[in-house]
């Protein structure tokens, strides 16, 4: 908390300074929802003319303090531009919406710190640089019919959506920095898709579908050649309920794509030779796969004055064919949300456990080859301090128990400082 004192100084500093504009220092610093936002500012006049826009730069320091894996402490950060056009207020027609999301990264970070994890520690970090890029565009056009349909076409950054859920929320940038619990891999929706997405809410229930290309959209064939190997179809329904008058969403969703991947039965033919493989016991390529999953985030608090502010319970358990999906089965669960200390409601925290069963034929044929792959599970816990609404501070710790043999555990720290412009 700011002290009544300095509070005091640093008003009368910011009159004194902003006393040509009265409007834009009537609104000190630390109330604002972003530092460059507030009456009078050129945000202000910019999202009054139909044009949003939100810059973040989220810092990290975070390395292995306890079981394998390095000891050295990796620093880098991640920038983030979000523009948002109104059709409406430019003068097209209402409910279009044209988003763009720019990203960039910097630095190092602890995704490849020799601690054995299959999953990335730092999910922020992670993307776009896993793709073998540090920086990615993501456009979106969207039409919006009333309050109960959209329609969006467009490149989309799949964690976006990940960052909406209401406990979990974050993709890496406010809450869970785990893969595992930030943004849960299913194998079957690449970090980047280009495709379109419909949604429709009813009184009882909202409908998400998908249709995309199953390819990771970073790379540029996919955006100027969609769907040329395959559509992947996801639909999921949302059913919003009340239980003892608390908010809960309960989920399900299917997905099936026709995209030919490897048979996970014949893995050792990448790696042995040939005369030690024996026959193949299938054809070298597999045709389609699926995955369904079904999730809940129920509230076990609400405040009765803003029901956005509260705490509860999220789990998520999924399975796929696991063949071509390299992905088995997870499980995860834990509670999140707003700080329950008096005074701090605009906090958050959370500690999460996450379970990830990789495909058995994938194992095996790992197994055969010489090389050992085991499920991978861990817990993960973190506070999100709010300085000012535009600058939290986060402090988070890690327990891994690595996909790989020849690494035992691994315990990670970190600390994570978002500014909002």
């Amino acid at each position: 908390m700011v002290s009544p004192n300095f509070k005091a100084r640093f008003g009368a500093l910011a009159v004194a300074v902003f006393s040509a504009t009265p409007a834009f220092a009537q609104e000190l610093l630390w109330d604002r929802p972003a530092l460059l936002d507030g009456p009078g500012t050129v945000k202000q006049s910019l999202r009054d003319h139909g044009i949003s826009v939100d810059t973040w730069l989220t810092q990290f320091y975070q390395g292995v303090v306890g079981g394998d894996g390095d000891r050295e402490w990796q620093y880098g950060g991640k920038g983030d531009l979000i523009a948002t056009f109104d059709g409406g207020k430019l003068g097209l027609w209402k409910g279009l919406y044209v988003n763009v999301h720019q990203e960039w990264l910097y630095g190092e970070d602890a995704n490849n710190q020799g601690d054995g994890s299959i999953y990335p520690v730092n999910t922020a970090m992670a993307f776009p640089r896993l793709g073998g890029e540090e920086e990615d565009t993501s456009i979106v056009v969207t039409q919006a019919f009333g309050d109960r349909a959209t329609i969006s076409a467009g490149k989309f950054n799949v964690l976006d959506s990940a960052a909406k859920t209401p406990l979990m929320g974050g993709g890496g940038l406010d809450t869970f920095m785990n893969l595992g619990l930030a943004a849960p891999a299913s194998g079957v929706t690449p970090p980047y898709i280009v495709g379109a997405i419909g949604t429709l809410k009813s009184d009882i229930a909202s409908f998400t579908l998908m249709v995309y290309d199953p390819r990771n959209a970073q790379d540029w064939d996919v955006v100027s050649n969609p769907f040329s190997e395959g559509t992947t179809t996801s639909l999921s329904v949302t059913i919003p309920t009340k239980v003892a008058g608390l908010t809960g969403y309960y989920s399900a969703r299917a997905v099936y794509s026709s995209l030919t991947g490897f048979n996970l039965d014949n893995v050792p033919q990448l790696i042995l030779p040939p005369e030690q493989v024996g026959p193949a016991e299938g054809a070298l390529l597999k045709d389609g796969y699926w995955y369904v999953s079904a999730s809940v985030q129920q509230y076990l608090y609400q405040d009765p004055n803003n029901p956005q502010i509260g705490w509860g319970l999220f789990a998520e358990a999924a399975i796929s064919d696991g063949n071509p999906n390299p992905f088995g089965w997870h499980f995860l669960g834990g509670l999140a949300g707003n700080s329950p200390i008096p005074g701090r409601e605009a906090d958050r925290w959370g500690i999460g456990y996450f379970y990830y069963g990789f495909s058995d034929d994938l194992i095996d044929g790992l197994a055969e080859a010489g090389f050992s792959l085991e499920d991978e599970q861990g817990f993960e816990a973190f506070y999100n301090y709010h300085i000012t609404p535009w600058l939290r501070l986060t402090g988070d710790i890690q327990w891994v128990d690595t996909g790989r043999t020849d690494r035992d555990e691994a315990v990670l720290a970190a600390m994570r400082l978002q500014t909002r412009f």
